[in-house]
């Protein structure tokens, strides 16, 4: 049993049965899916898979104006390319993890927080950012790490699977820890 399974949340009393992972189709990302799908196997917990997205400028003034349709095809656009990177970050193994995609249209850091709050964890690629750009664009992870409810796992994009089979952690590099 995982240190997470069976636990309950304070803020509604459900179980934590799944295991939340973020994805913005990045490398980072998928170091973090194919950590998560590892974990969810290694638990029997399934996977919520949440995308965020946002709309352009262009896109708000259309919603704006009355062109109900465009945010229709706009999300189930997300949702398409977010399968499609789904299905190829995990490969062979997409049949083998239980897993369900979480389409959501805002800024990633709170959509993140808002729908993994009852998961077991938050699974998260993580890449540097400084300086100015961390300035201007902010980190997901770390507002994350700072607001989430369940315990956030922070995967770096070169966390790939090891030729060692027998590492104890089915063939992937020892887990980063729990932040």
């Amino acid at each position: 049993m995982s240190e997470f399974e069976g636990e309950r949340t304070a803020a509604t009393g459900t179980e934590r049965a799944f295991i939340a992972v973020g994805l913005d189709e990045g490398p980072a990302s998928a170091a973090a899916l194919r950590w998560a799908a590892e974990h969810s196997r290694s638990t029997g917990l399934p996977l919520r898979v949440i995308h965020a997205w946002q709309l352009s400028a262009l896109g708000a003034a259309a919603v704006t104006s009355g062109a109900g349709d465009y945010m229709q095809a706009a999300t189930e656009d997300a949702r398409a390319r977010a399968t499609r990177w789904v299905l190829d970050a995990l490969g062979g193994d997409s049949a083998e993890v239980r897993w369900t995609l979480d389409i959501v249209e805002g800024p990633p850091g709170p959509a993140l927080v808002g729908r993994s709050r009852d998961a077991s964890a938050l699974v998260l690629g993580t890449r540097e950012h400084t300086g100015l750009r961390r300035a201007v664009v902010g980190s997901v992870s770390h507002y994350c790490l700072s607001h989430a409810v369940p315990p956030v796992v922070a995967v770096p994009a070169d966390l790939e699977p090891t030729a060692a089979a027998g590492s104890g952690h089915g063939g992937m590099t020892a887990p980063p820890p729990l932040l």
